[in-house]
């Protein structure tokens, strides 16, 4: 795998293009916590494609500039580093926070996507859910990642993954004990600004939702109302799982996500 490392802005991300020259380009964003390897289990759905994929500002290898960030900044990020390599136009796919910075993406940036894919995602935020985020922010900061590291192990996987070691369970497990906790409150205040609701019908690509009926971060409710505002969106799910259903089920996933990229044009 070759690594580069580009100038964007006020920030250098790390990513990785690959692929055939001239074919579609699918730009591919992680989850919190992790990085670019994420995708390395899936890179068999995006076969035949020109795969770009990087580290979020403060994940990884990229620069981590003093919060707080926000869902702009981050899609913006991505939006410079196309401008940076040549391209205009993508198929998007993001998972739970990479889903956040997809719709944003989607509605800031509609010329320049192709297609859509957000999976375990949300639109909203209700009050509780942003108070967790706020208070495992704190927490990071003030005892350590290795406070909330088994917490959001737990709510990320099921107990069978964990069980099992599953090599999507492993890669987090050593991505999230890796992540600097100011990092982790920088992007969480991101998360927490999060409202896309009542924007969702001005997204007119073709648009494939992947849930999980059970996962805590994305609930099913809003899974399915998600699928009923964007106009020409379809939904799938992956079970049992909990959060991160990709990494549980990689081999559905890619099965799903290349029957959807094979039907766009």
């Amino acid at each position: 795998m070759t690594i580069e490392h580009i100038n964007i802005g006020d920030i250098t991300l790390r990513y990785e293009l690959t692929g055939p020259r001239d074919a579609p380009v699918v730009c591919l964003n992680h989850c919190f916590a992790s990085g670019l390897g994420y995708w390395d289990l899936h890179l068999p759905a995006f076969e035949g494609l020109r795969v770009l994929r990087h580290d979020a500002r403060g994940h990884g290898g990229s620069d981590a500039p003093p919060g707080p960030y926000t869902l702009e900044m981050l899609a913006a990020d991505a939006a410079g580093l196309q401008d940076a390599l040549g391209i205009d136009r993508v198929h998007f796919c993001g998972v739970s926070l990479g889903g956040q910075i997809a719709q944003t993406f989607a509605l800031n940036y509609p010329e320049r996507l192709a297609s859509l894919i957000l999976v375990n995602t949300t639109c909203q935020y209700d009050d509780d859910q942003v108070a967790m985020w706020q208070e495992r922010a704190q927490q990071a900061l003030d005892d350590g990642i290795e406070a909330i590291h088994a917490p959001l192990m737990a709510r990320w996987f099921t107990q069978e993954a964990a069980d099992r070691k599953l090599p999507g369970y492993l890669y987090m497990d050593e991505a999230i004990g890796k992540f600097a906790p100011r990092s982790f409150a920088a992007a969480a205040t991101a998360m927490c600004e999060l409202n896309t609701t009542q924007r969702l019908p001005q997204i007119k690509a073709p648009t494939l939702i992947i849930g999980t009926p059970d996962d805590p971060g994305a609930p099913r409710e809003v899974t399915e109302m998600m699928a009923r505002l964007i106009p020409n969106a379809t939904l799938s799910w992956l079970e049992p799982a909990r959060h991160l259903s990709s990494l549980e089920h990689p081999d559905r996933f890619n099965k799903l996500v290349r029957a959807f990229l094979r039907r766009q044009p």
